[in-house]
């Protein structure tokens, strides 16, 4: 196990079975404190499962997983979050009918223990004052449109859908976030403002706040990470700086099948 001083999050041997199938096939990999890593591959590699198996959604086959040096192998995913484990998903996990004000509150409130009334959710927003700076906070980190913030999340466009997502990740206080797929269903002009909210929460959060994203916009992978970790068929098949990975044959056809192209 590494140094809790370095590294946030480690794997150990990690491995997950479905019947003959391997998902995640013996993954040690180590998050570094503070840090942007990314996770590609192409579809089945087993990005989602070791994002399952990482939140406690789904129990390992065998191998360890350590949060902050403690063994959280068995923990629940509640008791993973309260331990500062949050995510976001590839489908949109948010209260359509609430504000995009109350979605965030809903998510401090609960994280602080306080009994969440879902009547009391007809108040005015001020009845909630020891929330409503901080939900302020987070909505212009991400850059959510202040015009937008009291009109029920269904109304929104998706691009604020999915920023209105990571507000509220942020607002249960992760250490560690992991981000699945957060561009899903994002038009190609939506992304460079995308980038820059992500860009924004690390900033305002430093290392306080250590990201951990799979996505398959290449785009979006080469201009947020510090280190991306590739998976093929279960297994990490390299690690590097984009650039590397960049010019990684073995990358290159695991993830293209082809040697004479380069990841854009």
């Amino acid at each position: 196990m590494s140094s809790t001083n370095e590294f946030i999050l480690s794997t150990s041997g990690l491995t997950k079975n479905f019947g003959g199938l391997i998902a995640v096939n013996d993954v040690s990999l180590d998050v570094e404190r503070g840090s942007i890593k990314s996770i590609i591959g192409p579809n089945g590699s087993g990005k989602t499962t070791f994002f399952n198996l990482i939140t406690g959604a789904l129990p390992p086959s065998s191998g360890k997983i350590y949060f902050e040096g403690q063994d959280i192998t068995r923990f629940s995913m509640h008791q993973r979050t309260r331990q500062g484990i949050s995510r976001s998903y590839q489908i949109t996990n948010i209260f359509p009918y609430q504000t995009t004000f109350e979605n965030i509150r809903l998510a401090a409130q609960g994280c602080s223990g306080a009994r969440v009334n879902f009547l009391g959710m007809l108040k005015k927003a001020g009845s909630y004052g020891e929330f409503h700076e901080k939900v302020l906070d987070i909505a212009t980190i991400v850059g959510l449109d202040p015009a937008r913030l009291y009109v029920p999340a269904a109304l929104i466009p998706h691009a604020e859908q999915r920023k209105l997502e990571i507000a509220m990740a942020l607002a249960t206080e992760p250490r560690l976030l992991l981000l699945d797929e957060p561009s899903a269903g994002m038009a190609i002009e939506e992304i460079p403002e995308f980038i820059d909210a992500i860009l924004r929460v690390k900033k305002s959060y430093g290392d306080q706040l250590t990201l951990l994203v799979v996505e398959h916009k290449m785009d979006i992978v080469m201009n947020l990470s510090e280190e991306i970790v590739v998976l093929s068929e279960g297994k990490m098949i390299a690690k590097g700086s984009p650039k590397e990975i960049q010019e990684n044959e073995e990358v290159l056809t695991a993830y293209l099948g082809v040697t004479d192209e380069k990841l854009a």
